[in-house]
Order: C-alpha cells, then structure tokens, then sequence
C-alpha cells in the first residue's frame, strides 16, 4: 500500500497533544480496531505490520512501520529517537544524525541512509518494544488530536473518531495543514451548520465530513501530493460505506470494503 502521509511540524502536533483526549475514550478494543483499519489502509493486512518498508517515490522518502512513518516528514525521526531512549545502541541508532538531517530538509532522499537500513529496520520491528514504540508514537501523533477534536465537537461513535483519526494521519493533525483534520473539520461544519454538538445529526455529518475530505484529497493544496492523494479516496469511501451498512461501533468481525476486502476478526496490535 502507498503511504499519503502529509508532512507535519512536530511542534505543532506536541502542543495538540498537549490539549488531552475526549473525555470518555474508546476501550482497548476499539482502539486494536482503529490500529487494525490503519494496518488496511496503509498495507492491506489485518493487524499493523511493524517491518513493512518501502521507497514509494511519493515524496516521503522511507515509508515503514505501521503507519508509514517517513523519513522526509519527522514522524520516523521522532519514533528512533524515543527508541534510543528506551533502548540505547539498538540497530537504529546510529542513523539519528541523518534521520534528523532529512526531516529538518524535508528531503525523500533514500540514498544517505546507505543499503542496509531496510534490513536494520526490519530487524528492530522483531523488538516487541520497538513494536510497543510504534503503536504509541502513532497514536501521541493522530489519535490523540483526533479524539480531543472528537469531544469538542460532540462525536460519539466509534466510526466517527476513526474518521478524524485517519485523516489526521494521512492529510495531517494540525491548525496549519490546508488540506489537515482541523480544516476539513472546520469547512464541514460551515457546511452542515453545525455539529453533533451544536445538534447536528452525526451520520450526516459525517457524510458531509467525508465529501469535503474527498474533494481536498482529489485536489490538495498540500504540495507534492498532487499525484498520490487522488488514489487514496478510497480510504473515505470505505469509510462512508461502514457508515452507510450501520457498523458506527466497529465491532468484528468488521470487513472493510470500497476495494480492500479486508476482514478484521481479531483486533490487536
């Protein structure tokens, strides 16, 4: 699967977690669910895949792990460092420097990381801490401003913060992404008039939710995503048809259809 991660500030996304998660939080096993819909999107498997990399030429450089992390956009950077910490001298510290060096030039360059950094990444995705890493970074990262964005505009179900979730993920969490969750949060309610909130209706919401995604995703204004993010639509669509069949609490079995096919009978990281 190709990755459609938008490039992020890493300072803009500590202060959104800073802010806090919705009140009443999703329990474990919808949580395993939005990491295993993830999994389906950016992989086409069922449960995340930790030593999944790539070079998909689509600007991010190296995409791996569960979430694609990247190497041009900082979120990879930010998971070695944290991994260091945990655990120093492991296989991937020694490539930090030119980690932070691509993130901070924004470059997609895979050759400063030299050929063996695929097998390295591989072999620290066989850690269960790295693993553990992975699932907790994504989640400090996207989850976290998809489920305050969710308390404050009054979002309910399951289905609806996997919506703001993974749109925070591909098209960015933060204020100053133009194609980001809290803009298409904001032309959305401009569109309906509101939200749950304010008393909208949620499903309908969300479909006027995912329209809107889909227009940015077919004309972003993100730069370099001209080509890649009109493929991604399906990720809405599929999003939309859980919605449309009456599957807002995620529970398995849970196929996740608009050209996936994927069914999720066991949710876990």
């Amino acid at each position: 699967m190709k990755l459609y991660l938008a490039p992020v500030s890493l300072a803009v996304v500590a202060g959104l977690v800073l802010t806090g998660a919705a009140s009443a939080a999703p329990d474990k096993t919808t949580v395993f669910m939005f990491d295993d819909i993830t999994a389906v999107f950016e992989q086409g498997a069922n449960a995340p895949q930790y030593g999944n990399i790539e070079n998909d030429k689509d600007g991010c450089g190296w995409t791996a792990g569960w979430i694609g992390f990247c190497t041009a956009t900082g979120d990879m950077l930010q998971l070695v460092e944290k991994y260091n910490k945990a655990k120093p001298g492991n296989v991937l510290e020694k490539y930090t420097p030119t980690l932070r060096k691509l993130a901070d030039s924004g470059s997609d360059s895979v050759k400063e990381l030299g050929s063996k950094f695929p097998a390295d990444w591989k072999t620290a995705a066989k850690d269960k801490a790295f693993q553990q890493l992975q699932i907790t970074v994504g989640h400090d990262m996207y989850l976290t401003p998809a489920l305050t964005t969710a308390s404050k505009i009054g979002l309910k179900t399951n289905l609806g913060i996997e919506n703001l979730f993974d749109t925070a993920l591909m098209m960015g969490p933060g204020a100053g992404d133009c194609d980001g969750m809290p803009k298409i949060v904001k032309e959305t309610t401009a569109a309906a008039g509101g939200t749950p909130a304010s008393g909208k209706n949620e499903k309908a919401w969300l479909k006027t939710y995912n329209e809107i995604r889909v227009k940015h995703m077919k004309k972003p204004c993100t730069p370099g995503r001209e080509a890649d993010w009109p493929q991604a639509v399906d990720r809405a669509a599929a999003l939309q048809k859980l919605s449309d069949t009456g599957k807002q609490d995620l529970r398995a079995p849970l196929t996740i259809g608009a050209g996936y096919d994927v069914t999720i009978t066991n949710p876990h990281d």
